[in-house]
Parts: structure tokens; C-alpha cells; sequence
């Protein structure tokens, strides 16, 4: 007969049994869950960030027959339906004819700018033909104006810009006389440029490039009606082809030996800027046509070999290829997101180019390397990707991974000392009971939201060390100083002062010499700032080594953030230096060291490697940081190794600019590659740091095995 106590200890075996197992099965299901998690947040910023590198394409549609009579000329799409126009001044729709637009003469040439500027057509006559848009840009047909150009030969080109007061329209006549039309207000003014010219360009605030030969010309047009030539440039080879780029700051120049160039308008508008930018040629036939596209600062080049290339100002040639049979005639139209190019064939057939390239702008050149950009006259490193209307965008990377390095280096030279003093004093100077104390106290900073630290160092430490920048300095030189100085004193003493009192009165006694110093060095800063540097370390500073001060910068945000890295640091060293065996000390005491020989040479090389791993731990929370890098910094990307200006990490980037990137864009994307790098620098430095302390575990059972 089975005794019942037996019964039931096997059954509370059993049950502690599968207990057992199902703890183990959760505890492994949940670590493989994190470890799957963490992946697929890495996989989904991988396929998120992987099409800003696709290639760009441009395809060439089916044609379709929209218009069996008269000679077409260009075609729009309106709200409305498709509309076209006729060489002889009809607008048509499928319907039929809507209105006549021009009596007795043709259409020559066509301008068309953005919404808020009319579209411009060049008559036969001399005449140009202006019709307005609506408040949502719409084409009003039936209020066009007439306005005369040239006196007697018929327009051959035009181009139309952009000014502060309105627009400005040039043109070319068949002789090669150009003219030009300044709209301000509703007065319109006529301009007569003194030369002639084989192709003309329109770019910024009335900028109007002109070319003759190898001869390129840049003229400043005014609104008193007067022109000013500003920069005369010889050219390699004859240019054949010429477009400003949307925002009419970059003039693109095809010559006829097929090369293209860049050349932008100066700083101050005042002419080229020094140097020229060549672009990878599509053949050695001359260029016969560029297509400027509104967005992203993109282009479409042809050339007389048929060949065709869309390229983009600072990242280059995106594509090649071949273009259609049916080149395009000099009238085309494009629509407002510049992802097709339509135009109409002799024989009413409707051409398409479909152009997909929605992140042409972005290169391993533009990411990381300095670029001259609109408006600058050196190569920079510039970041400034969330612009509007005509600003060229800059995507560089390199400002925010210095700033988030720079932000993170000046963070662990305030943490480290102190964080590392603490750790080696707490385990290998102190009883356990005082341990006990102190190392909760201190882990317990680790609670401090960083928004509060941030928000203390903005708003009160920011603005007292930019009242006593000098006093600071000193305070940082003479804090370190001023302690080692009080640990000479003490070991100097008499060994009798130092068997009487215990060893917490000495850290407590040191906080008043400390107390002293920081006082001395606040109160004679005034005088040694008047006597070194003038009465104005700020304005020194500038003059000597051209450093500005910005009231969040560099130091605060190390001395904020060091501040909140301080417990990770010194929970991890202080657990690496506890670790170490007591057997290695004590023997190390008994051979006749003494303690800080000990320390130096027994327990630092022993728990160097969790040091490490604490240090590499640290470096990584504090690369990650947001808020206070947020709060602190001042947030301007500079590429500046003074200490004393601001930042912008890759984190607080994040958190500026991506509620109010769109969905999809190259903008948001490219934030998206910011947090994929901060997600692999992160991953990859725990995951070193974690292998160090393993390696340290292994070195531990050895020194216990042979204890």
C-alpha cells in the first residue's frame, strides 16, 4: 500500500517539475522576443532607408492621338481635362476649339513659370501674348493681355523669372536682339539689352543669362528700366544649350562638344561664383536641349546624338539613356511635381516622359561629402534638409554625426573622472556599510528624467556660466587641482592624524577646501579676465581664434548630460572593481604593497575590462541622448570644434524635424537613416560592451580556480 505522505511529495515534485520547464520555456520565449524585436526594428529602418538609393528611371510612355487637325504646339492638364494649343493661336480641347487667343499671327515660343506667374506666348509679330492665373494657379484664357516685345521681327525664345514685386519676361527675336517685360505691381515696364544672343536663361530677382559663341554673359536687370552687365566668361566651346535650375540661383550650360556645367550665382548676386562644375558628359555631340524640372533641382539634357540624361546639381548624372524618336519640340509642358514631360507631335499625338526619381538627391557625395552649396562660396558640410520654396536642400549627414560624437565626448570627459573617482573609492576604499549608503544614493540619480536635467542646465546653468564664463574655466581647472592638492596635504600630515579620524571624515573634511577654492576662483575671475584677456574673454576669444559663444552649447550640454550618464558609468565600474577576488588584494597587501599599488596594479588591470564595458555603455546612453541635447544644445548643425558654440545630434534631429516631415519623402527617409545609424552605433557598442564582461566572467573563474 503506497504511504500517502510519498503520494503527495511526487506530486509536488512533478508540478515543481513542469513549474520548472514552463519558467524556462517563458523566460527564453521573452528573451528571444526582445532579441526579435530589436531586429525587426532594425530590419524596418533597413527597408525603410534602402530607397532613398534606388536608381533613378525615366521612361518613355505610349503614345496617344489626342487631336487629328492643325499644327500643335503645346498641351496643358487642366482640372478640366487635357487642353492644347495650336501654332495658330487656337485652344482646343477634345470637344473642340475653346478660344482664339492670337489674330493674325503664330505661335512661336512659349514660357511658363510657376503659379503665380502668367503663362507667356511669343508671337510671330513681336508681340507676346500674357495670360494670368487665379489664386489656386489656374489659367484664366479669356482675360489674356497683349504686350509688344519687339517692333518688328517675330519672338524666337523666352524665359521667364521670378522677382520680389512680380515677374520678369526675356526674349529673343529671330536677329537675335533681346528685350525684356518688368512686371511690378500693375505697372509693366520694357528693357532693351544692348547685344545680341543665340540662347537666353532667366534666373533670380531678374538675373538674365545670355550667350553668344564661346561667350557667356550675366546681366542684372532693374525695374527703372536699365540693364548692367555683371560677369562676361569665356566658355571652352560654343554653348548650344541654357537653363537656370527652379529658385534661378544655378545656371546649367551645354556646349557642343556635350559637356555640361554648373555655374551659380554669387553670395550677393553680384555675378559667378569662382568656380565652375562639370558633370559627367552623355557623349562628345553638343547638347541641343535642357529641360529644367520644378523639384529637387533636376534636369533633362539631350544631345544631338539622340542620347538623353536626367541629372541632378549636386549628386550629378542619375540616368542615361536614349531619347524618344519623337524629340521634343521647344514647347513642353511639365507638371507641378516635375514626374512628367508632355509635349504634342505635328500630328496631335501626345508624347510622355515619366520620370521616377523621388530621391535623386541623395548620393554618397551629398550625404558625406562637403558640397558647394546656393549662396555659399566654399565647400560645407551642411545639413538643412527641411526647407520651402525655392531653397536647395542640404542633406549631409556629417554635421549631425559630429554633433552627436562631439556632444557624447565632451559628456564622458565630465563623467568618466568623476564617475570612475567614485567607483574606485566606494569598492575599494570604503567598509561595506558606507558602500551599503552610498551606492544606492548614487544609482538613485539614474531616476532623474533628462527633460528635468535639461531643463535645469537651459534654463539656470546655461545663462550663470555665460554671466561667469571666465569664473567657470577656472572652477574646471582649479576643482581637479584643488582636490589632488588637498590628497597631498592629508598624506603629508602626521600618520597619527590620520589613525584618529575615520576615513569618512576625510571625504568630508576635502568638501571645504573645495568649498574654498570654487569661492577664490569665482571671486578673482573678474580680475584675472581684466588682466588676460582684456576685461572680455568672449570678445578675445573671437578676435584670437574666431570661436563665437552661444549661450547652449558644447559645455553645458557635457556637463548635463555627463551629469546623467554618471550612475550607469559608476554602477557598472563600481560592480567590475567589486568583482575582483579579494584573495588577489590581500596577497598583494602581504607581499608588502601598498594600497594604491595594489589598486593600480592588481585590481584596475584585472577589472579593466568591465571599466570598458561601463565606459563603452556609457559612451552608447549618451549618443543615444534626446532631451537634454534637445534643451541644451541650441540645435544648429555647425561643424565647429569650439567648445563654446552649439550642435545638433542625430537624436534631436529626430525629434525636431520628424513630426513634420512627410511621410515617404526623401526628408523623411533621411531621418530615418540618421536613427538606423544611431540604432546600429548603439547595437554595436552593447554588444561589444557585453562581450567584454563576458570575456571578464571567464577571467574571474580562473583567478577563483586558482585561489
Amino acid at each position: 500500500m503506497t504511504d500517502p505522505s510519498v503520494a503527495s511529495h511526487r506530486a509536488n515534485r512533478r508540478l515543481r517539475q513542469h513549474l520548472d520547464r514552463l519558467a524556462t520555456g517563458v523566460i527564453a520565449a521573452s528573451g528571444i522576443a526582445v532579441v526579435a524585436a530589436v531586429l525587426a526594428i532594425g530590419v524596418y529602418l533597413t527597408l525603410a532607408v534602402l530607397p532613398l538609393f534606388d536608381a533613378a528611371e525615366v521612361k518613355v510612355e505610349a503614345a496617344s492621338t489626342v487631336a487629328d487637325e492643325g499644327a500643335i504646339h503645346t498641351v496643358w492638364l487642366a482640372d478640366d481635362g487635357m487642353r492644347w494649343l495650336t501654332r495658330d493661336g487656337q485652344l482646343r480641347n477634345a470637344e473642340g476649339t475653346i478660344a482664339r487667343l492670337v489674330e493674325d499671327a503664330t505661335i512661336a515660343a512659349v514660357a511658363e513659370g510657376d503659379d503665380t506667374q502668367p503663362l507667356a506666348l511669343g508671337l510671330s509679330n513681336g508681340e507676346v501674348r500674357l495670360v494670368p492665373r487665379d489664386d489656386r494657379g489656374r489659367l484664366i484664357w479669356t482675360q489674356a493681355a497683349t504686350a509688344r516685345l519687339f517692333a518688328t521681327r517675330g519672338v524666337a525664345a523666352l524665359a521667364l523669372g521670378h522677382t520680389a514685386q512680380g515677374w520678369v519676361l526675356a526674349g529673343r527675336n529671330t536677329q537675335g536682339d533681346v528685350a525684356a517685360l518688368w512686371r511690378a505691381g500693375d505697372a509693366l515696364r520694357r528693357l532693351a539689352v544692348p547685344e545680341t544672343a543665340e540662347h537666353i536663361a532667366m534666373g533670380h530677382a531678374g538675373r538674365l543669362a545670355i550667350s553668344q559663341g564661346t561667350q557667356l554673359t550675366l546681366w542684372k536687370l532693374s525695374p527703372d528700366g536699365k540693364g548692367t552687365a555683371l560677369a562676361r566668361t569665356d566658355t571652352r566651346a560654343p554653348v548650344t544649350a541654357l537653363s537656370f535650375l527652379q529658385g534661378g540661383r544655378t545656371l546649367i550650360v551645354g556646349d557642343a562638344q556635350g559637356e555640361l556645367r554648373r555655374w551659380r550665382l554669387s553670395p550677393d548676386d553680384a555675378g559667378w561664383q569662382a568656380a565652375e562644375t562639370s558633370y559627367a558628359a552623355l557623349g562628345d555631340t553638343a547638347i541641343r536641349r535642357l529641360i529644367a524640372l520644378p523639384r529637387q533641382r533636376l534636369w533633362l539634357a539631350l544631345d544631338a546624338s539622340g542620347r538623353m540624361g536626367l541629372y541632378q546639381s549636386l549628386s550629378g548624372l542619375r540616368w542615361q539613356g536614349q531619347a524618344p524618336r519623337a524629340i521634343p519640340p521647344p514647347a513642353v509642358s511639365i507638371n507641378a511635381q516635375g514626374t512628367q514631360v508632355m509635349w504634342l507631335g505635328e500630328s496631335g499625338t501626345l508624347q510622355r516622359l515619366a520620370i521616377e526619381a523621388p530621391h535623386a538627391a541623395v548620393s554618397a557625395a551629398t550625404l558625406l561629402m562637403p558640397l558647394t552649396y546656393e549662396g555659399h562660396s566654399t565647400a560645407q558640410w551642411r545639413w538643412a534638409a527641411a526647407v520651402t520654396g525655392d531653397e536647395e536642400p542640404q542633406y549631409s549627414l556629417v554635421p549631425l554625426a559630429w554633433g552627436t560624437l562631439k556632444a557624447a565626448a565632451w559628456a564622458m570627459v565630465f563623467a568618466v573622472p568623476l564617475a570612475l573617482g567614485a567607483a574606485v573609492h566606494s569598492a575599494c576604499y570604503m567598509s561595506r556599510r558606507q558602500r551599503a549608503r552610498l551606492k544606492p544614493a548614487i544609482e538613485l540619480m539614474e531616476a532623474l528624467p533628462g527633460v528635468v536635467i535639461g531643463f535645469v542646465a537651459g534654463l539656470i546653468v546655461a545663462p550663470f556660466v555665460e554671466r561667469h564664463l571666465a569664473g567657470t574655466l577656472v572652477l574646471l581647472v582649479c576643482v581637479p587641482l584643488g582636490s589632488v592638492a588637498c590628497g597631498w596635504l592629508w598624506r603629508v600630515l602626521s600618520r597619527r592624524w590620520e589613525l584618529r579620524l575615520p576615513p569618512i571624515s576625510v571625504g568630508v573634511g576635502l568638501m571645504v577646501p573645495l568649498a574654498l577654492v570654487c569661492w577664490a576662483a569665482l571671486s578673482l575671475s573678474p580680475w584675472l579676465e581684466a588682466w588676460w584677456f582684456g576685461g572680455d574673454l568672449r570678445t578675445w576669444m573671437y578676435q584670437q581664434w574666431g570661436w563665437d559663444y552661444a549661450q547652449r552649447n558644447a559645455l553645458i550640454v557635457g556637463m548635463a548630460m555627463g551629469l546623467a550618464i554618471i550612475p550607469t558609468l559608476y554602477s557598472l565600474a563600481e560592480e567590475a572593481l567589486s568583482g575582483v577576488p579579494r584573495t588577489l588584494a590581500e596577497g598583494s597587501l602581504a607581499l608588502g604593497a601598498t594600497r594604491a599599488q595594489t589598486l593600480w596594479r592588481v585590481q584596475l588591470p584585472v577589472a579593466a575590462p568591465g571599466i570598458l564595458s561601463a565606459v563603452m555603455i556609457g559612451a552608447g546612453r549618451a549618443v543615444g541622448e534626446t532631451m537634454i541635447v534637445l534643451m541644451v544644445t541650441g540645435n544648429t548643425p555647425l561643424m565647429s570644434p569650439s567648445l563654446f558654440e552649439g550642435l545638433r545630434s542625430l537624436a534631436a534631429n529626430l525629434a525636431i524635424e520628424l513630426p513634420e516631415a512627410a511621410v515617404g519623402g526623401t526628408h523623411y527617409r533621411l531621418l530615418l537613416l540618421g536613427a538606423l545609424l544611431l540604432f546600429v552605433f548603439t547595437f554595436a557598442v552593447n554588444t561589444l560592451a557585453e562581450m567584454v564582461r563576458w570575456r571578464l566572467k571567464r577571467r574571474y573563474r580562473r583567478y577563483w580556480g586558482n585561489a
